[in-house]
């Protein structure tokens, strides 16, 4: 058995992981406090404290880690808009290279470290960008293939183009409710495999449907084989990435939605161009069966053995031991808590786990916000397509392969977004920015009566809507770090209550029957954008709130000689300094 530990993908246990049990549990955004177990790297503070210090949430120090003593005395009113104030401290901060942003090495300061990222990049950056193109083709294609000839041969009229889209959405969101319960007890390399095997069959059975009832019950399964997609995948990068460097990861995620919008309409058009008719199948046939055949299977294939799990149970075949304990390392620095054992998670019917997801301001906050960002999409809603058939004299091929344009600057759009985020630490300014660039294309096709050029301006800059997705999940992944349960829980619940809205918003907004106008569309995007670039000033604050409660565990000593408070006693006894920085005593290390 132990030689095919070399070809399959197998739990890999390090020496360390025998000796001792490292799982912990915490609260959902600070609010309410679990107890945990120390691990063999903390130290425990309570018992050098004669009086508690409000903002030391965790009450352990990590050895090895470089503190932070800040006091708080004139703090200015401007460092509401620091994102990173109590996320990093200035150590963190200042030992990146701005050019080293994509890789850095500053949690551990090894070669190690850079390595590792390399290869996470290849393994889930690169692989989810391949899965994202493979979902996001399919999607497309549903558009393309209306304007290429289904519509006549499925007699679809009226809304019936809109209508099928949102049952198509009700069974991504049937099928995600599981995955509460799944995500934290089996491996994501078993479980998104299987099904993107279940997506890519139904993908390849709309090739041969005959009518519109059979199409809408295969399209039905592909988007509840499709529902894993987005929480599992979210739920693995956000177990090995740092906040400073997940916002340009999720843009790869997202190129590869923009790249199946680019290459949905060219491969519709070569593929009408040249098999249309072939073997009895007409164009929009054909890429079914292409998408399917070609790209989907070999995808999820693929994925058994690529996706590595998360840092604590790792399932990597290409990542070396050496790598593990830097992976694990960070999360430490990073206080990202990744697994948590079977026995120890709570059941899915128990009040108490369900009390910590709705019981607390986090899941409420995060809800509004993904759902602005749901439905102010005017990117995906194939208006520009319908403008481009209806308002021109263009042909089938002409249209599908003008309507890659949008998609191609979305590349720009996103890349933007993301990278500025983590380049300068500051998510905040990249959304707002997106939200106000999507609100003057929704305000020019609002009046409608413009000019051509105008027209063209804003459908062209339509991509802006998703350009803030990289850093809308970066946030929620950050907020909900601290519990994978819990993670997993509200990912779930917040995302099926999002997509929830988009399943019947879409279905009143973007009617059919309004093309290629869609005022109503447009305003309704319009008015969800605008909501959306204010609520982020609103998830700010509570980001800000929840990471000042959780300072000492990011590395932060806290205190304000304004209020009379002083330096934490445990600063003199279980710490020592260096330069600038205090770190654990070796005499208190010698004793974990």
């Amino acid at each position: 058995m132990s030689s095919l530990n070399w070809l399959l993908p197998h739990l890999r246990i390090l020496p360390e992981d025998v000796q001792s049990d490292v799982s912990s549990s915490s609260s959902l955004d600070g609010e309410q406090s679990i107890p945990h177990e120390l691990k063999n790297d903390e130290v425990n503070i309570e018992a050098h404290e004669s009086e508690p210090q409000p903002a030391q949430q965790s009450q352990s120090l990590k050895a090895g880690i470089p503190y932070e003593l800040r006091d708080e005395k004139g703090r200015k009113w401007w460092k509401y808009f620091d994102e990173f104030e109590y996320r990093a401290n200035s150590e963190y901060k200042t030992s990146r290279s701005w050019y080293s942003f994509l890789y850095p090495n500053h949690t551990t300061h090894s070669k190690a470290e850079r390595r590792l990222l390399y290869k996470l990049d290849f393994m889930i950056g690169f692989y989810f960008l391949m899965l994202c193109w493979c979902k996001s083709l399919d999607t497309n294609n549903y558009s393309n293939a209306y304007v290429s000839g289904m519509q006549g041969d499925l007699k679809m009229t009226k809304n019936d183009y809109i209508n099928t889209t949102a049952i198509s959405n009700v069974g991504a969101i049937v099928l995600q409710l599981p995955f509460m319960y799944l995500l934290p007890r089996f491996p994501a390399h078993l479980i998104l495999p299987v099904m993107d095997l279940g997506w890519s069959f139904f993908t390849l059975a709309c090739y041969r449907a005959q009518s519109l009832p059979e199409l809408r019950a295969y399209r039905f399964m592909v988007s509840a084989f499709g529902s894993a997609y987005y929480p599992v995948s979210q739920y693995v990068l956000g177990s090995w990435y740092a906040p400073d460097e997940i916002s340009s990861r999720v843009c790869l995620f997202f190129c590869g939605q923009l790249l199946g919008g680019v290459t949905s309409g060219l491969l519709q058009a070569s593929t009408y161009k040249t098999l249309n008719g072939v073997h009895g199948l007409a164009g929009w046939r054909w890429m079914f069966l292409i998408d399917a055949v070609a790209i989907s299977i070999p995808c999820a294939i693929i994925g058994f053995f690529v996706i590595p799990g998360v840092p604590s149970k790792c399932y990597s075949l290409f990542l070396t031991d050496e790598e593990i304990r830097v992976a694990r390392a960070r999360n430490r620095r990073n206080q990202i808590n990744d697994n948590v054992d079977k026995d120890k998670l709570l059941s899915l019917f128990s009040w108490k786990l369900w009390k910590k997801v709705f019981g607390t301001s986090t899941f409420w906050v995060l809800v509004v916000f993904d759902t602005c960002s749901w439905n102010n999409m005017t990117a995906f809603s194939g208006s520009f397509l319908f403008w481009l058939k209806n308002d021109h004299n263009y042909s089938i091929v002409q249209v599908n392969n003008y309507s890659v344009l949008p998609a191609c600057l979305g590349f720009v759009f996103v890349f933007i977004c993301a990278w500025g985020a983590d380049l300068f630490r500051c998510k905040w300014v990249f959304m707002v920015m997106s939200q106000i660039m999507n609100c003057v294309s929704c305000a020019i096709l609002v009046k409608w009566d413009v000019s051509a050029s105008a027209k063209w301006f804003a459908f062209l800059i339509t991509y802006f809507s998703v350009a803030a997705s990289p850093c809308l999940w970066s946030f929620i992944n950050d907020f909900l770090r601290l519990d994978p349960q819990i993670k997993a829980v509200t990912w779930i619940a917040i995302y099926s209550f999002s997509q929830s809205t988009y399943a019947w918003i879409p279905t009143l907004a973007w009617k059919t029957v309004e093309q290629p106008r869609f005022k109503t569309g447009y305003t309704v995007s319009l008015i969800f954008s605008a909501v959306y670039g204010a609520w982020t000033f609103v998830v700010l604050y509570f980001y800000k709130r929840n990471e000042k409660k959780n300072a000492l565990g990011n590395g932060i000593i806290l205190y304000n000689s304004d209020n009379g408070e002083h330096a934490p006693a445990f600063v003199d006894t279980l710490m020592e300094k260096k330069g600038d920085y205090f770190y654990v005593k070796e005499s208190e290390k010698t004793e974990l």
